[in-house]
């Protein structure tokens, strides 16, 4: 057999090896796809795009692209993420080693679009390891199940748990049942009667089993209390869950 062919044999076969057996020590996805509907996309940082199906893994810096279909994301922590139509939703920073060590963190970005989330290990801990940005206003958590509508302006419902919703004029503590609504950037949130899940009760496609976004639009409950009064955290406040 020549030496050329030898050799090119040779690295085909160490190149599907390496395809197969990925190098100990080389970092897993964030995320992978429990389902997809439609042409989900993958985009990474440089432009390039890939689509998604089930169990493929979503990296860090890439942004997901529901486009007309829709999506549900599990993440290493056990967080799970649902994607309606016309969403884009980037995994900004994220690391997670098996266990809640001081080291990890999940900051994500909500470019447009709607989704519904369960948190996971992260920010349960410490509440500072978990951000979702949008252009108006940032979510905090701190172990819980919440909602997000964002246009130009974004609604915020908390079906479990608690989040802290902030912008440039203060801050705002959303408990399980509540709504919050806000303008833009520069406005304080306020709390409202609108639902987060109102635009997401009419999923496109096939409905998946178990958790997403939409498919239990009733599973959150009217607060038992009375309407709380608004509290802005001016950066003081403290949050107990």
């Amino acid at each position: 057999m020549p030496i050329e062919f030898k050799m090119k044999s040779s690295a085909a076969l160490m190149a599907a090896l390496a395809a197969a057996f990925p190098l100990a020590g080389q970092a897993a996805g964030a995320a992978r796809v429990d389902f997809a509907v439609g042409d989900v996309k993958a985009l990474s940082p440089d432009g390039r795009s890939r689509t998604l199906g089930k169990g493929a893994e979503i990296e860090n810096g890439e942004t997901v692209d529901t486009g007309s279909g829709r999506t549900q994301l599990r993440f290493s922590d056990g967080a799970m993420v649902s994607l309606q139509p016309q969403t884009q939703f980037r995994i900004d920073a994220y690391e997670f080693k098996g266990a809640a060590d001081g080291s990890e963190k999940g900051f994500f970005s909500l470019l447009k679009g709607a989704m519904r989330t369960i948190t996971g290990a992260i920010g349960k801990a410490d509440r500072k390891a978990y951000r979702l940005d949008t252009a108006v206003a940032t979510i905090g958590i701190r172990g819980t199940e919440y909602a997000v509508a964002y246009g130009r302006s974004i609604t915020v419902t908390t079906g479990s748990g608690l989040i802290e919703v902030c912008n440039n004029a203060g801050c705002l503590l959303v408990e399980a049942g509540q709504s919050a609504y806000v303008l833009d950037a520069n406005t304080p949130p306020n709390f409202t009667k609108r639902n987060a899940l109102a635009p997401l009760t009419q999923p496109q496609g096939p409905l998946a089993p178990g958790f997403s976004a939409g498919d239990s639009p009733g599973a959150l409950q009217a607060p038992q209390h009375q309407a709380p009064q608004q509290r802005i955290n001016q950066g003081g406040y403290r949050l107990n869950y």
